[in-house]
């Protein structure tokens, strides 16, 4: 029997799944907090679980962050919006609020990394202030990549990678603080690459 493709019907099921946002920072935020972030050798460092060498340094971010929160938090409704996220962390006997947590910037140099982590919290922001021009010859896809991985339907690990240049800085992810990912390092540039993170967590 001979079937006209024009007759066979597909459809596809709404399989329930989480994404991350991505969106950008206004300018006049962005500067403020890339000149925070420019003084970070007068700042207070901050000790993680993935200090170690070739790790960037880690320092606090507080002069900017409630202008930085009452930007965000518009992208964290909107995230729950759309995802019903909070019906994931069934912790809690009660409704309670969400606060932020104390963020801090990366300092990356060249040769660095930040190797494959998750983080605490129920959501977590990734900013990109301050990006090294690499050189575009380098046959390095990864280089000063962002990665996410993850699983997909079939239980397979799987990955996407986030490729950044200059057009990228003011960009930011917020994404599940579960969510593995890590930072590749890049060679070919004596710059420095700043990024801010933080965690946002139920506020009990």
């Amino acid at each position: 029997m001979i079937f006209e493709k024009n007759t066979i019907e597909i459809n596809e099921l709404p399989l329930s799944n989480l994404g991350v946002f991505i969106s950008k920072l206004p300018n006049d935020l962005l500067k403020k907090l890339k000149k925070e972030c420019s003084n970070f050798i007068e700042k207070e460092k901050c000790v993680t679980g993935l200090t170690s060498e070739q790790v960037p340094e880690h320092y606090y971010l507080k002069e900017n962050n409630k202008e930085l929160f009452d930007y965000l938090i518009i992208f964290v409704k909107k995230y729950n919006e759309k995802y019903n996220y909070l019906k994931y962390h069934k912790l809690l006997n009660k409704d309670v609020g969400i606060i932020f947590q104390q963020p801090w910037f990366n300092v990356q140099k060249k040769g660095e990394f930040i190797p494959n982590h998750t983080h605490d919290g129920i959501l977590s922001y990734s900013i990109w202030i301050q990006l090294p021009i690499l050189n575009k010859n380098n046959n390095n896809k990864f280089s000063s990549c962002f990665e996410m991985q993850y699983q997909n339907i079939l239980g397979s690990r799987d990955n996407y990678l986030i490729q950044l240049d200059k057009n990228s800085e003011g960009k930011f992810l917020l994404f599940p603080s579960m969510l593995s990912h890590c930072v590749y390092p890049f060679f070919d540039s004596d710059e420095i690459r700043i990024s801010i993170s933080g965690n946002i967590s139920f506020n009990v």
